[in-house]
């Protein structure tokens, strides 16, 4: 047979099948079988591979970068993405995060608040975007800081070292009395024996949060095995808990022998010219106080420590010349003049005040707070016409400042009338000042302290009960509206009160005694919880007497 014959019969014999990947041939029994070309098939699956890997790698490209706004995508990190995919991700959250410090540069805030939600979602380890985005969560909700808490803490296995990143959590941890989870975070750090900076700071926080929860012996025990009154911080703790004690000769005397220990004495003369005073030693707290102002010749604060000891001490001639000094010195900067402002206040120095006030005009300060402080010291002086009258002429000049600052004029404003008997308008003005919503707990505990000197003890209490619902872990608001409770009899509220109250810091043992005798009267007999609190209280003021 011709070899084209032969070759003829043999195609008729086999064909491939299934897009070449098959060839179908006829046995000598004439059926017919299939057999797969694996060969073939391999290469097929790896040309597609290899093309749906491209096409997928152009894909996650443009939409990284065009869609989630990644715009240092490039091609090899796309191809090197399923290989290294945490890499490229970390560096796509550091990229997200140096995106919203350029936002914040040019005021877009929002917009940088998500790329910096992202950023630390997809970096997590980028110590400085969780520490802005912390600030972020902060501000928009200043009474929680769970959010915050939670960003900060996420980054703590990335930070055993980094002092400046553990001093936010921790400050922040402090602020909102999270004083257990300070001495948790704290032994866990030192137990990793970090070095010599970090160890130093975790320290002496665990020391701190521990004097605030009153126990004072922990807290000695971590100045002393951390060696911390070798630091500024570790001495004046360490005086600060012997205050406490009870032992205040000891605490000064810590003080006095560390004089020329540190670079600056100024802090140690701060804290003993306030000991001082509060032992009623006006003359050791001025000599302090003077040697403050040697110590930081440039700064104002001393100058009117040194003020308010003069006025302790009846100088009153000396303070003023002390305070026109003062104001010429420093009468062209803002926050020192503000200081001044706040002196002439506390003292009742209305003409003082008014000079400041017009200083600041003529400067073009911000005058808002000037103003307020002008008419607080003519309440405080006991001027309270004067201090309608002068909310009268804002009221008619109606500055551009007085709508933002009318929570705390109507409060000034309720105060003055208060002050001249005129109830009615007092009571209007405070009905708006308690609408309003996020005021200052500080001026509302500076309100309610206006009211109980003038004897409103009813209006004080409303203030009170506002700023501890507003805030319920401000330790000071509550501290007060439990004295006011005491005084004014109240015992309705009182146990839940005081409950709360012993679930927080160390209060001042005044207040506690007080509660104890208080409580241990006919007069709050029905107090809620009378019997455990008393159990309480005397274990917390007699910790000596309990059995062991």
């Amino acid at each position: 047979m011709p070899k084209s014959s032969k070759k003829s019969s043999s195609k008729q014999k086999r064909n491939t099948v299934l897009l070449g990947l098959a060839l179908r041939q006829r046995a000598p029994s004439g059926k017919w079988r299939i057999h797969f070309l694996w060969g073939r098939i391999v290469g097929l699956f790896l040309a597609l591979f290899v093309l749906g890997y491209l096409a997928a790698t152009v894909g996650l490209y443009f939409f990284l970068k065009n869609f989630r706004n990644y715009d240092d995508m490039t091609m090899g990190q796309a191809f090197s993405l399923p290989f290294d995919y945490k890499s490229v991700e970390t560096r796509r959250g550091d990229y997200e995060i140096e995106k919203a410090i350029a936002l914040m540069e040019d005021g877009k805030f929002k917009e940088a608040y998500f790329y910096l939600m992202a950023g630390v979602a997809h970096s997590p380890s980028n110590l400085e975007g969780r520490m802005l985005l912390s600030e972020f969560q902060i501000m928009t909700n200043r009474k929680s800081p769970d959010a915050a808490i939670r960003t900060l803490q996420g980054g703590i296995p990335y930070a055993q070292n980094n002092v400046d990143y553990l001093k936010r959590y921790i400050q922040l941890l402090l602020k909102y009395q999270m004083d257990f989870e300070v001495m948790e975070v704290t032994d866990k750090l030192l137990s990793k024996q970090p070095d010599e900076e970090t160890e130093t700071f975790l320290a002496l926080a665990a020391a701190t949060a521990n004097f605030y929860r009153g126990n004072f012996d922990a807290s000695e025990d971590y100045i002393r095995e951390y060696n911390l009154d070798d630091q500024l911080e570790g001495t004046l703790l360490s005086a600060r808990v012997s205050w406490e004690r009870g032992q205040r000769q000891a605490a000064i005397s810590k003080l006095e022998f560390s004089i020329g220990k540190f670079v600056s004495d100024e802090p140690i003369y701060a804290q003993l010219s306030n000991f001082y005073r509060t032992l009623e030693n006006y003359e050791k707290a001025r000599q302090y106080a003077v040697l403050r102002g040697v110590n930081s010749p440039l700064s104002v604060a001393p100058r009117i420590d040194y003020l308010l000891s003069l006025d302790k001490t009846d100088k009153r001639e000396e303070a003023d010349r002390e305070a026109e000094a003062i104001l010429r010195q420093f009468g062209n900067d803002e926050r020192s003049l503000l200081a001044l402002a706040n002196y002439g206040t506390e003292s009742g120095r209305v003409e003082l005040a008014r000079r400041i006030y017009e200083q600041a005009l003529e400067n073009d300060f911000n005058v808002a707070p000037f103003a307020l402080l002008l008419i607080e010291a003519h309440i405080t002086g006991g001027d309270y016409q004067g201090a309608i009258n002068f909310t009268e002429q804002l009221a008619n000049e109606n500055p551009e400042w007085l709508e933002r600052e009318m929570p705390v004029f109507n409060s000034l404003r309720a105060v003055a009338y208060y002050g001249v008997g005129n109830s009615d308008y007092s009571d209007i003005f405070l009905n708006q000042f308690l609408k309003e919503s996020n005021v200052r707990v500080e001026t509302l505990m500076a309100v309610s302290r206006r009211y109980i000197k003038l004897g409103g003890k009813e209006q004080a209490r409303k203030i009170l009960v506002k700023a501890v619902q507003d805030n319920e872990s401000n330790q000071t608001a509550l501290s007060n509206l439990i004295e006011l409770e005491i005084d004014m009899g109240n015992s309705s509220q009182l146990g839940d009160y005081l409950k709360a109250l012993l679930e927080m810091r160390r209060p001042s043992v005044e207040l506690l005694e007080k509660a104890y005798r208080s409580l241990g009267s006919d007069r709050f007999i029905f107090t809620q919880n009378r019997e455990a609190l008393l159990i309480e209280l005397d274990t917390i003021l007699n910790p000596d007497k309990q059995p062991s």
